[in-house]
């Protein structure tokens, strides 16, 4: 029920593999991140996708370890979580720095291991600097590891420049994920 509740929040979002093309399938299988943002007012939506040589037991403890992303983004600041409600359910307080403005949001994440699924959304108790900061994260077994899909929804409480939305949903989240793929992968080449 839960579960529901919080997919509800993604504004008709359903977490699945998006529709690639061969040509993006091919740039995946190379190691590439493919990334799609769409704006839609103020709301900006970016999605990417990337191949991993890890399992997907082996790759979900990196995806959920958000305070490893610290040294790999230009943005976050810092990472604390302030309530745990079980082993799949748990909240972080996010802090950022955008083009020298601090961010602070609230985040509840659920993990729903047996759909290879996690999902965070704003929590709506504790003050939030954005409007909107909803995502998922999927991954599929594939040969020679996984595919890890990444979605995020954000939107500010203030006017921001398109150039600005734009970098932050590429650049930010192509980070991100070549982060995440790094740290699997020598993981993996250490286990």
């Amino acid at each position: 029920m839960f579960l529901a509740l919080v997919m509800g929040a993604f504004a008709g979002a359903t977490p699945r593999l998006p529709e690639l093309t061969e040509a993006e399938w091919a740039r995946v299988g190379a190691g590439e991140v493919v990334m799609r943002a769409r704006s839609e007012g103020a709301r900006v939506t970016a999605t990417g996708v990337v191949k991993i040589a890890a399992s997907p037991e082996a790759l979900w403890p990196v995806v959920l370890d958000v305070r490893s992303r610290i040294g790999e983004s230009h943005t976050l600041a810092d990472v604390r979580e302030y309530r745990r409600d079980g082993p799949n359910q748990w909240f972080l307080q996010v802090d950022m720095e955008v083009l020298g403005a601090a961010l602070r949001i609230h985040h509840r994440y659920t993990w729903d291991p047996p759909r290879q699924l996690a999902t965070y959304t704003l929590d709506a108790t504790r003050p939030n600097d954005l409007a909107v900061a909803d995502g998922w994260y999927l991954v599929q077994p594939v040969e020679g590891g996984s595919v890890l899909v990444y979605e995020a929804v954000t939107e500010a409480k203030v006017p921001v420049p398109g150039w600005v939305k734009s970098w932050l949903a590429r650049d930010q989240m192509e980070g991100l994920l070549e982060g995440i793929r790094r740290r699997a992968e020598r993981g993996r080449r250490r286990g």
